[in-house]
């Protein structure tokens, strides 16, 4: 019987303005109001289509009746191939309105993360239970600050990874309609794991490993 191995993966703490970088990240949290979880793959997709369709798992957005959030997470080493990291977590909202004196609540949370150029393989991290928390240190500037913990499993390497992730953000109110792929909208699927500015078109090796999550 093969044995499972769980590796710890450290997120550093995204604060922006407070400590100097070495690779360029990219950080959402967006509100969707009447919207839901997509949870159905389309029939009329490709084989390769539905690879990259279920590396997003979780993190499609159409309307419904729930407010979602929806936290995407993007890392780039310049100059450094195959470097694009993608961590992205979905979860139903509750108790929020733009006004709310009270902190809401994140239930359902969802993670996947992997390397961009490399989901279409099966290599991502897979979670439909990840813990976060919101917490508003500053009520004048209106941030809030964010931790998840979550447990994912790699199927294609039979292997699991912790993930404890904080940083602060603004949360942006952000429409279905008007998502992109990236942030959970509809869209070419090889955009789902990227910034537009950053898209992965095609895989370019077969080197997965960096100083981020190695």
């Amino acid at each position: 019987m093969k044995s499972s191995v769980y590796r710890p993966c450290c997120f550093i703490s995204l604060v922006l303005g407070t400590q100097p970088v070495h690779a360029e990240e990219v950080h959402e949290c967006i509100v969707v109001p009447h919207a839901s979880i997509a949870t159905e793959m389309p029939a009329s997709l490709d084989e390769f289509e539905q690879h990259l369709w279920t590396a997003n798992t979780g993190q499609r957005v159409r309307k419904g009746t729930d407010t979602l959030l929806l936290l995407r997470l993007f890392s780039e080493s310049p100059g450094v191939m195959d470097s694009q990291e993608f961590i992205k977590i979905t979860g139903i909202l509750t108790g929020y309105t733009p006004s709310s004196e009270g902190m809401p609540e994140v239930l359902d949370a969802r993670l996947t993360s992997g390397s961009a150029g490399f989901a279409y393989k099966g290599d991502y991290w897979l979670t439909n239970s990840a813990d976060v928390e919101l917490h508003q240190p500053h009520e004048r500037d209106g941030r809030m600050e964010v931790k998840v913990t979550a447990v994912g499993w790699n199927s294609y390497r039979k292997e699991g990874r912790s993930f404890y992730l904080q940083f602060t953000c603004q949360l942006n109110e952000i429409p279905v309609e008007k998502l992109s792929a990236w942030q959970g909208g509809d869209g070419n699927l090889w955009r789902s794991f990227g910034p537009l500015d950053n898209r992965v078109d095609q895989p370019t090796s077969n080197y997965f490993c960096n100083d981020w999550l190695c």
